[in-house]
């Protein structure tokens, strides 16, 4: 599958394998073989991957793995641009992007899925200048402008990988962190209401607090706090329109020990308040 953009600098199935546009924000599940470097120019947006949702604001970029599942939610107002790279033959690409040991890391998944780059975070500012030179190259076409989009993608993804957003994991090591992961994420399901630390997850699971950590933010491009509170704030919005109860009580079942807090987060994840969330 081939991913379609509106105002495509070239058709989804042209020769031409860096394709720039702006994506769908429309909750539909994706899946295709380009990679992506998405920017937020406008509104929040909401992009779900693997099981996991992720708050993007205005500026935002991220970078999203071939061949991975994934969702972008937001407003009516919401707006983002990208530059895709076709991964439908890597053989090709390794011909004039990246070494063939980082493409077969890319397709197989032994890698990092998913990155966020926030304004303040390093590497931001290149990628961003990057995005932009890419994108006025490939709509204006003037000659020889494929050297200067090869040139500009090298130097996204040498900051995706320096910087240590997208990291290369080997098929052994990345099994031995999955299995680790899931013992985390059984403990955090069964507790996550009950106030949850990071000290007593570490305790349970016989797993530092570091490599928890760790794991949350290499495998699933989140904190284990985002990850509580995304558990958290979905199990209150189920129990906001399934049952009768009041929101103070709801908000303690979900592990909150605050109503003020609760409803902060709850509108910042949500967008509306817990009252304006079960009316609707």
């Amino acid at each position: 599958m081939s991913l379609e953009l509106t105002k495509a600098t070239s058709p989804s199935n042209s020769a031409f394998r860096v394709v720039c546009g702006k994506m769908a924000v429309n909750g539909n599940q994706n899946h295709h073989h380009e990679a992506i470097f998405g920017k937020l120019k406008s509104g929040d947006v909401s992009l779900e991957i693997n099981g996991m949702a992720n708050q993007m604001h205005r500026d935002d970029i991220f970078f999203i793995s071939p061949n991975n599942k994934y969702k972008l939610s937001g407003d009516a107002d919401s707006s983002v641009s990208a530059v895709t790279l076709n991964f439908a033959n890597p053989s090709a690409v390794t011909q004039d992007f990246i070494p063939q040991s980082i493409i077969r890391a890319l397709v197989n998944g032994n890698c990092s899925n998913f990155a966020v780059i926030r304004p303040e975070e390093n590497g931001y500012d290149t990628i961003n200048s990057c995005m932009g030179i890419v994108t006025k190259a490939e709509t204006d076409k003037q000659d020889f402008f494929q050297l200067q989009v090869y040139s500009k993608m090298y130097e996204m993804f040498y900051e995706l990988f320096t910087n240590g957003y997208i990291k290369i994991i080997d098929a052994e090591t990345k099994s031995k962190k999955y299995r680790a992961l899931m013992r985390v994420t059984n403990y955090v399901d069964g507790h996550y209401s009950d106030g949850v630390s990071l000290e007593e997850v570490a305790n349970a699971t016989g797993i530092s607090r570091y490599y928890v950590s760790h794991l949350f933010k290499e495998l699933m491009g989140t904190t284990f706090v985002g990850y509580v509170n995304e558990l958290r704030l979905n199990r209150a919005a189920m129990l906001l329109v399934t049952t009768d109860s009041p929101i103070i009580e709801i908000a303690s079942l979900s592990g909150f020990n605050n109503l003020s807090n609760f409803n902060r987060a709850f509108k910042l994840h949500f967008g509306k308040t817990p009252s304006a969330y079960r009316k609707a």
